[in-house]
């Protein structure tokens, strides 16, 4: 399918694609922005903000705001990561105005109201300690603290409890005056729509958005300060491991060499990591690897949940794994077989018109456009052997990871 793009007059990018054979469309508004854009001051308020901006508007109150779509058949939600958040929608063909009605409301006119900051404070503490009590969660924070210390992108998405009881509402309103303005909104959509119809809606519900232009600017990403940290937590039972590294950007050329790398280590039950340490020796319930890319790096990392005892060998054996793709090309066969999940994962997923709507945003949020599905396949299938082993000696080196250890 191919997309469509409209820049308005204030700024906002408007990008969407037509699924003739549904008649549903998943639309989203994508703000420029998340919890790598906070501060000392700040931390948590991107997230703070996707919980409170449900939360009442000068035209609706909160649970006008929950009925409005529910009551057409649709549903409304939002969420937040590293560097944006998004406030998205699903309903039927028919519905796309009043979804951008709210959408727009919601963005443009919340007010905020201070006994719902006070009652939210309280909401998102009791879920950060549902993290702590979660080791398999509180490990990845742990990570990224120890990956980018001392910077927002080591910070958790959802805050620190400290934090979180500090912000009031000129905190919010100081961080949607900065972030959400045209030039960092784009509006995403997909399904059963006519581009220049969700055109003229945007233009009708986005006209009186203010418009700025604060540039976003990256300042240098500290050093890593520790190879390796342990943490004891008396209440648990198991140990918990990520070892990674810091890698490249999004817009790098090795990503989907990455992405195929990191499938030969950890999709499917006939992947390296299940089946040489899961199955052959059975000391890890939990075990894969992952990738994040980000505007100005990246990272590569290796999961295990395992017995305190079994710890050690655990880490000693994803090593190895490690270390055998670095001396040894992957086999052809192999790799075969990771390419056709790698395509079948890509085409599967646009029969979601949520997957489809997502995609269009990332990409051009990262790129500023959007690759066609053949595209994408043809660099996935243009992957080598050789591709693989390079990338692997060049980047998986012993002293670049970090191990972050979560034991009892």
């Amino acid at each position: 399918m191919s997309y469509k793009k409209t820049i308005l007059d204030n700024g906002i990018k408007i990008l969407s694609e037509k699924v003739d054979y549904v008649r549903s469309i998943a639309i989203g508004v994508w703000i420029n922005a998340g919890s790598r854009d906070e501060t000392i001051e700040n931390r948590g308020v991107a997230h703070f903000l996707e919980h409170m901006l449900f939360k009442g508007t000068s035209k609706r109150n909160k649970y006008e705001i929950a009925h409005f779509l529910e009551s057409l058949g649709g549903a409304v939600n939002a969420f937040t990561s590293k560097e944006f958040t998004c406030f998205y929608a699903r309903i039927l063909s028919e519905h796309l105005e009043q979804s951008i009605d709210l959408l727009s409301d919601i963005i443009q006119n919340s007010i905020l109201p201070d006994n719902e900051i006070e009652k939210e404070k309280s909401v998102i503490i009791d879920e950060i300690s549902e993290i702590e009590e979660n080791p398999g969660e509180q490990i990845f924070e742990r990570f990224y603290e120890n990956l980018f210390p001392d910077y927002s992108l080591g910070y958790p998405i959802i805050g620190y409890k400290k934090d979180i009881t500090k912000i009031k509402k000129n905190i919010c309103t100081d961080f949607i005056s900065n972030y959400y303005n045209p030039n960092r909104i784009i509006i995403t959509a997909s399904g059963f729509l006519e581009h220049n119809e969700l055109v003229k809606y945007a233009k009708q519900y986005f006209k009186n958005i203010s418009i700025q232009n604060i540039k976003r600017e990256f300042t240098p990403i500290p050093n890593i300060k520790q190879k390796k940290q342990i943490f004891n937590d008396g209440t648990n039972h198991q140990t918990h491991i990520i070892t990674g590294i810091r890698t490249f950007p999004y817009t790098n050329k090795n990503r989907f060499t990455l992405l195929v790398l990191n499938s030969i280590l950890s999709v499917g039950m006939s992947s390296r990591l299940f089946q040489n340490i899961r199955e052959k020796y059975g000391i890890a319930y939990d075990i894969h690897s992952f990738t994040d890319f980000y505007h100005d790096t990246g990272c590569f990392g290796i999961y295990a949940a395992t017995n305190p005892e079994n710890s050690k060998k655990c880490l000693q054996l994803i090593q190895s794994e490690i270390h055998s793709l670095i001396k040894k090309p992957v086999s052809e066969s192999e790799l075969k077989t990771i390419k056709a999940q790698l395509k079948s994962s890509l085409v599967m997923g646009l029969e979601s018109t949520t997957a489809r709507m997502n995609r269009l945003a990332r990409q051009y949020i990262y790129t500023k456009k959007v690759e066609s599905v053949d595209e994408v396949i043809k660099k996935i299938e243009n992957i080598t052997p050789k591709n693989i082993q390079t990338l692997a000696q060049q980047l998986l080196k012993p002293e670049n990871f970090l191990t972050t250890i979560l034991q009892n």
